[in-house]
């Protein structure tokens, strides 16, 4: 609740979330807009100003110029340039980081808000990882139509981590997500384990059928953020092993990622779905993994609280999310296997 606090001879202030809201705040907050959110989204996204632009389709110095208002705003520095192209400042990645919570809970209003006086329909929001969405992504809008009458259905995108804070903090009832770790505001129940693939360009594949660990971190890699699973995973056992990976390019881009690798710049770890079409048209080859074999587990992430549905409804939802986990496992060709109830590796 907001409430408006004068004390004579100080100006107005407002206290928002338990701090008190200065005008000079409040007018630099109003200066920003979610376009230039967006915007700066796509930048750290893609690692460019340049690409962002052509992804955004306007003129690079209009971007450059949203960015310096931004940065305006918040008085601060959010952007900085690298030989690779530019990243985020300390104050950059925390913004990067709130302006998903902060699209997700408008989209999440605005289903809230026009609901009213729709009391008949039921609302999903489901999230799933980049992999996935290119993997199944039609297949679960489609499917959810035919399968879940008289819902209103949205399918979110996003890494796993992501996913998992949008499910905590209520802006998404449902979320299929890798590598869960244990929280008291989510309940994740493991259902399937994934292998991950060494993934290059098709006339820098490696030779034979698999390939040891030692040749995979060989090669120059690219990968997403810190908290990107496949690189999370892959550290760790190279790790273990006295063995180093060269990480040369970061890019919270999982199309981003492609390109570089279509390009024969560097190689990645990936699940199949990341890169089933271009596997299939030969631009890119993957190789398993052995010595030892790279796994992955996802997991079907709820809220603890607050998410109960009727029995008959929840029948529903559970039918349809198991179904799309099943067609995952079918389309990855023996790569992905389900999980008994209650086994975790």
């Amino acid at each position: 609740m907001t409430s408006a606090v004068v004390r004579e001879g100080e100006p107005e202030r407002r206290i928002c979330h338990g701090r008190i809201v200065s005008p000079e705040v409040r007018m630099r907050t109003a200066a920003i807009t979610l376009r230039q959110l967006r915007y700066f989204s796509k930048i750290i996204e893609t690692g460019s100003i340049t690409r962002a632009a052509e992804q955004l389709h306007i003129a690079q110095p209009a971007l450059s110029l949203n960015m310096r208002q931004l940065e305006a705003a918040f008085h601060v520095a959010l952007l900085q340039r690298h030989p690779r192209g530019v990243g985020p400042t300390p104050a950059g990645e925390l913004l990067y980081g709130r302006i998903s919570a902060i699209l997700g809970l408008l989209e999440q209003t605005y289903l809230d808000v026009s609901s009213l006086g729709q009391a008949a329909t039921r609302y999903l929001s489901l999230g799933l990882p980049p992999s996935l969405v290119l993997l199944v992504g039609t297949e679960a809008i489609v499917s959810a139509s035919q399968q879940l009458p008289g819902f209103s259905f949205s399918l979110r995108e996003d890494p796993s981590f992501a996913l998992v804070d949008a499910v905590e903090s209520r802006e998404l009832d449902v979320a299929f997500a890798y590598s869960v770790a244990e929280s008291s505001n989510v309940r994740a129940i493991p259902v399937m384990s994934e292998e991950l693939l060494l993934v290059t360009h098709a006339d820098q594949a490696p030779p034979g059928e698999v390939v040891t660990l030692e040749q995979a971190v060989a090669c120059t890699m690219a990968f997403g953020s810190k908290r990107d699973v496949g690189r999370l995973t892959l550290e760790q056992a190279a790790n273990e092993r006295g063995l180093v990976v060269d990480i040369a390019y970061e890019m919270r881009s999982i199309s981003g990622i492609r390109e570089i690798i279509l390009k024969g710049m560097a190689a990645s770890i990936m699940p199949y779905g990341a890169v089933e079409r271009e596997v299939a048209n030969g631009t890119l080859a993957v190789k398993r993994i052995v010595e030892p074999v790279l796994m992955q587990t996802m997991s079907i992430v709820r809220p603890v609280k607050g998410a109960e549905l009727p029995s008959e409804v929840e029948a529903l939802v559970a039918d349809y999310l198991m179904a799309l986990v099943d067609l995952i496992v079918a389309k990855q060709g023996g790569l992905a296997a389900l999980l008994k109830k209650g086994n975790k590796d």
